[in-house]
């Protein structure tokens, strides 16, 4: 009999993007300490491949759109069979689970805000907010992945400050340490980014909240006003690639942008990157600013929610205002045009990336909560370094 505990992860769908790589990262890097299962409401994508092997279950409720009962009804027979220790949900999609978790007799429920989508970018739906003060009695601990989000579930959602863990995101930052040439080669992309072309980096879903329509937008107007030859790579999959390949098309952009689709060399391909651009609407704590800064980029990003708590403004990129294809325009001239500022917020990027946001430092603050909620402790518990769950390991 297997007697670590057992984690179940609830989220809406499996597939790319930064929270579900976290969840992914944090499943894999707990094995030694719990057993862990993950139950989606619509199915998988490609990271599934990544966790079969670590998880005790995968299994997809396979919901209907709008609201779907029986999919609850799914959900309490699920949890009932695989009796968990603690379920943690994540984001608005999965937080009217509450009850049916507690129905289920699960005695611990956790619930992750990592950030909101295109329909209230700001948090500002009434509706949403009293979703989450009337679901707070069933949850023990909610965690925010940033300050942002801290503060805004509870100073406008209401929640009780006991009742909210803040843990930033972490990533494997030697992962996206590869070895980057000067002058750029570019193996990948040799035949789209030549030499002596600036190349701009996106990573992201193809969705609303990511707002790569005005990325395109401004794209164009750096691509007609500067005089250097200038590439955009954007790697993801979403609802909004047909609008965009639209886009690119009526901007006459063919030449220059090439959408990558999902990658799996991410890491590489950053490494033939010289600029990283995110032009997002909403954020929590982006997992591919961390990546991209770890690869040594200089950062453009749109200064919403968590944004400015991973990108140091003018020191590891710029920071401009949302839905601005101007401004953001702008911002990337500036590093298209000056090669000694690219490298100098580049190294800067490094730098912060490994010094404040690891995947240890996220695992630990993780461990720490589900192991206070699973000993029955209100309070915290110290933070348990990863050489200590090492030497758990080998006992």
């Amino acid at each position: 009999m297997n007697d670590k505990p057992l984690i179940v992860h609830v989220l809406y769908r499996l597939d790319t993007g930064g929270m579900e790589r976290i969840i992914v990262s944090l499943i894999n890097a707990t094995t030694d300490i719990y057993r862990h299962a993950v139950i989606t409401l619509c199915g998988f994508g490609a990271l599934r491949a990544e966790i079969d092997h670590s998880v005790t279950a995968c299994l997809s409720l396979d919901k209907k759109p709008g609201k779907d009962w029986a999919s609850h009804v799914r959900l309490w027979r699920a949890l009932r069979r695989l009796k968990p220790d603690l379920v943690q949900t994540y984001n608005i999609g999965t937080l009217d689970l509450a009850p049916m978790v507690k129905l289920a007799g699960v005695r611990r429920l956790v619930h992750a805000e990592h950030g909101r989508d295109a329909a209230d970018p700001n948090g500002d739906n009434v509706r949403y907010r009293r979703l989450r003060s009337w679901m707070a009695p069933f949850i023990d601990r909610f965690v925010a992945v940033s300050d942002d989000l801290q503060h805004w579930l509870i100073e406008r959602a209401g929640i009780e400050p006991s009742k909210v863990a803040s843990i930033a995101n972490g990533i494997d930052v030697a992962a996206f340490e590869v070895p980057r040439t000067e002058p750029r080669t570019r193996p990948l992309l040799a035949d789209f980014a030549p030499a002596g072309s600036v190349l701009l980096g996106h990573v992201a879903r193809l969705d609303k909240v990511k707002d790569q329509a005005s990325l395109l937008q401004a794209f164009a107007l750096l691509h007609k006003h500067t005089a250097q030859p200038c590439r955009l790579v954007i790697v993801g999959e979403g609802s909004q690639r047909a609008a965009l390949e639209q886009q690119i098309d009526q901007l006459d952009l063919g030449d220059t942008v090439r959408l990558l689709g999902n990658r799996h060399d991410v890491p590489a391909l950053l490494a033939e990157c010289d600029v990283f651009v995110l032009s997002s609407i909403a954020e929590g704590m982006p997992v591919t600013l961390m990546e991209a800064m770890a690869a040594g980029l200089p950062v453009v990003a749109t200064d919403v929610g968590g944004v400015a708590s991973v990108v140091d403004d003018g020191v590891t990129g710029t920071l401009v205002p949302a839905s601005d294809a101007r401004a953001l325009a702008d911002a990337l001239e500036a590093y298209v045009a000056d090669a000694a500022l690219r490298r100098a917020h580049g190294v800067a990027g490094c730098a912060r990336a490994a010094g404040h946001f690891s995947l240890d430092a996220m695992v630990a603050g993780y461990v720490a909560l589900y192991d206070a909620l699973l000993a029955g402790r209100a309070g915290a518990v110290p933070l348990r370094s990863r050489s200590g769950m090492a030497g758990q390991r080998e006992h």
